[in-house]
């Protein structure tokens, strides 16, 4: 059971925390596999990937007692942003610096679109992703070379 106050918090009893832990025992890939859901209608709808990683992730807190979930602002300061790109504040100034990722001053504080720092930070995951598959290849080859004589 669950308790949803006017602001928009949703308070969570023992009961659903522990419903959310046996479906994740039972679904232990829950965030990486497609699932449908049945509408009242019995129609099936299918879960995006994005969606269904999302609940899956709130399914993950839930289950240990711990979740909240919030949308993120339009801005961002830069201690928030390099945290979501995954580096260091100096290093994400250098991106700035080096004009990888734009923003703008208020007052004297560096402020980045959210959107920016998402789309950067799907960028270097995808080099990242890039990078490793290039290893593999390379180890295949090298591999497959090796002690073949």
């Amino acid at each position: 059971m669950s308790v949803l106050l006017s602001n928009g918090t949703v308070f969570i009893e023992d009961g659903l925390r522990e419903q959310a832990a046996e479906l994740l025992r039972r679904v232990p890939d829950l965030g990486t596999v497609g699932f449908t859901v049945a509408a009242e209608d019995g129609a099936h709808t299918a879960v995006p990937a994005d969606l269904g990683s999302f609940l899956a992730h709130v399914l993950k807190g839930l289950a240990r007692g711990r979740v909240s979930v919030a949308t993120l602002p339009d801005e961002l300061t830069t201690t928030v942003a390099a945290e979501l790109v995954g580096v260091s504040r100096p290093t994400l100034m250098k991106l700035v610096r080096s004009g990888e990722l734009a923003s703008h001053q208020v007052g004297t504080h560096t402020r980045l679109r959210t959107a920016d720092v998402l789309a950067l930070r799907r960028t270097r995951a995808r080099a990242r992703r890039d990078a490793l598959d290039a290893l593999r290849e390379l180890d295949d080859e090298l591999g497959a070379g090796f002690g073949a004589d």
